[in-house]
């Protein structure tokens, strides 16, 4: 999944420099302009449940996603998100953390609304303070690198905050903070047993640095 994520990246980044050459503004100005952005990062999961064991959590870790959207203003965009990571399943006491399973997978794909303040430093430079809201859900597979393995899938929320540096006309780099509101509820007793029965709402922290390609 990661080689998904890294051929995107390289995809987007042979294609930006002739989007480049192309005259208008900055995709981080807005005024009716579609963009997608690679980006890697780390997550880190809250807790999932509480048991006679310890804490029920993930393992942290690198997060790969990709994001697309369309600016209907320059203050006003709609876009769409996917992030991975392969993770397993912990169990925390004292201090130690337990691995609790073997190596699985967490998506995260959600649709958002966001909110931004372009403004020109220089010109041809801007910066982008932004703010994201949205819905969507998480699912955790049995197998890291397959989305149609034995899984579990919930409703996730998500809020983010963070900025767009834009040097050139199509090419910008996005940094952001991201928190995944989740919980989970595990329908397959066999695989991972009735722990997640009284599963708590987990805050799962992600920041992540990416390219922002216009278009």
């Amino acid at each position: 999944m990661r080689n998904f994520f890294v051929s995107a990246a390289l995809a987007a980044a042979i294609a930006a420099p002739l989007q480049a050459q192309q005259a208008g503004d900055p995709v981080t100005s807005g005024h009716g302009s579609f963009f997608v952005g690679p980006y890697a990062g780390y997550i880190v999961f809250g807790d999932l449940a509480e048991t006679a064991a310890g804490e029920y959590s993930n393992e942290d870790g690198g997060f790969y996603g990709v994001q697309a959207g369309w600016s209907f203003s320059p203050n006003i965009s709609l876009l769409g998100n996917l992030g991975w990571t392969e993770s397993r399943f912990t169990i925390e006491n004292g201090g130690a953390s337990v691995p609790a399973s073997g190596d699985i997978g967490v998506w995260f794909y959600d649709a958002n609304l966001q909110f931004r303040l372009p403004f020109m430093q220089q010109p041809g430079s801007w910066i982008a303070p932004f703010g994201q809201v949205g819905a969507g859900a998480v699912r955790y597979t049995a197998e890291a690198d397959d989305l149609e393995s034995d899984a579990q899938t919930n409703l996730a929320f998500n809020f983010g905050v963070g900025a767009d540096f834009q040097w050139m006309e199509s090419v910008g780099v996005r940094l952001m903070a991201k928190d995944y509101v989740t919980s989970l509820q595990w329908d397959d007793d066999e695989t991972f047993g009735d722990v997640f029965d009284d599963a708590d709402r987990q805050h799962n922290w992600v920041f992540t640095v990416g390219l922002n390609f216009g278009f």
